[in-house]
């Protein structure tokens, strides 16, 4: 989300005891504008920079009223602006920032309130609260509530709640909730909820509710629902649930669920219920399906129309039929395939065993 999404202005105001009144047409006022400086021209009613200032004074303590900032260095107290900053952004703002179109600084530390947006070059810390979007070129650290996003071009620590997204650049840990995804290009962790989409780029911790997807490029732990697909490209740990499937490339420990399938290329250690099949290199635990459960090595319990192994069962199969190359276990079905059975005990109804101790071995596709 660019920050050309966002109008944004300035505003300061802070009142401490009002002094003795100094209308201020600095000297250097000429020289800056011929060097292309912004004018720090205000009418002031303070004590050591300290009280009530009309303008664009550049350092000040108080309450500030602007129409719009430039250059300034350093507000503490209460800034009041109506249209938006001049460029470059400058300063730290420490207190209440309010604007028409928005506050911006370089860092703005407290509240900040702009009907169109909220811009900080490198720091927003505290609250701040936008029509539009809440920006930052570099970090987020607090609460921020945008119409549209709340975007850290860096890290994202906080709570950040926006109609369509919130964005961290760098990695996000908190609370995130928006109408289309809560994304980060590095890790997330904390709680999550979109309409839409769950994404992390690197690893994911949590608690993530999606209407459409959960998405890790790396690890993904916790508890995790989506309407459609739950998908790690590495391990899953925790309680995954799929509208339609759940994913994990390196493999799963815990509970998986899907309305139509589980798969992973690594080893399920716990539980595995699927709608469809249940596709995994390793069963450690308990698999059902509807229809299917393939794997190459079963340590545990199956239950499925087919229950498939390709390799190595040491446990129990229930199913119409189950086949397992190399039986160490009891198999119940109306077909029980035991390939290191002797004939004519490999192909059996109803019931099917072989009792010998496997050897403890994992096996790859």
């Amino acid at each position: 989300m660019s920050r050309t999404l966002l109008a944004f202005a300035l505003g300061a105001l802070l009142a401490l005891a009002p002094a003795r009144l100094a209308a201020q047409n600095w000297d250097d006022d000429d020289a800056g504008k011929d060097r292309g400086e912004p004018s720090h021209f205000a009418i002031n009613l303070r004590i050591n920079r300290v009280g009530l200032s009309l303008g664009n004074s550049a350092v000040h303590t108080g309450l500030r009223l602007n129409w719009s900032d430039a250059g300034i260095e350093r507000i503490n107290g209460i800034n009041v602006t109506i249209w938006k900053p001049g460029e470059p952004t400058t300063g730290t703002i420490n207190g209440l920032a309010l604007g028409v179109l928005g506050p911006g600084a370089v860092r703005i530390h407290g509240i900040a309130i702009g009907l169109g947006g909220v811009v900080t070059e490198r720091l927003m810390r505290g609250i701040a609260i936008a029509g539009l979007g809440v920006v930052s070129n570099g970090d987020i650290r607090g609460i921020s509530v945008a119409g549209l996003g709340a975007v850290a071009n860096n890290d994202f620590r906080g709570f950040g709640i926006a109609g369509l997204g919130v964005v961290a650049n760098g990695s996000f840990k908190g609370i995130g909730i928006a109408g289309l995804g809560v994304v980060a290009n590095h890790d997330l962790s904390g709680i999550s909820v979109a309409g839409l989409g769950v994404v992390a780029n690197g690893d994911f911790g949590g608690v993530a509710f999606s209407g459409v997807g959960v998405v890790a490029n790396g690890n993904m732990t916790g508890v995790v629902v989506s309407g459609v697909g739950t998908v790690t490209n590495g391990y899953f740990k925790g309680i995954g649930i799929g509208g339609v499937g759940m994913v994990a490339n390196q493999g799963i420990t815990g509970i998986a669920i899907g309305g139509i399938g589980v798969a992973s290329d690594g080893v399920l250690r716990g539980g595995a219920i699927a709608g469809y099949m249940v596709r995994v290199r390793e069963v450690r635990g308990i698999s059902a399906a509807v229809l299917r459960v393939k794997t190459n090595t079963l340590r545990g319990v199956s239950i499925a129309g087919f229950n498939q192994v390709r390799r190595v069962q040491v446990g129990l199969t229930i199913g119409l039929l189950n086949y397992a190359r190399e039986l160490h276990g009891v198999q119940l079905g109306l077909i029980n395939i035991a390939g290191n059975n002797k004939w004519p005990w490999r192909a059996l109804p109803l019931l099917n065993l072989h009792l010998r101790r496997a050897p403890e071995r994992e096996e790859g596709y």
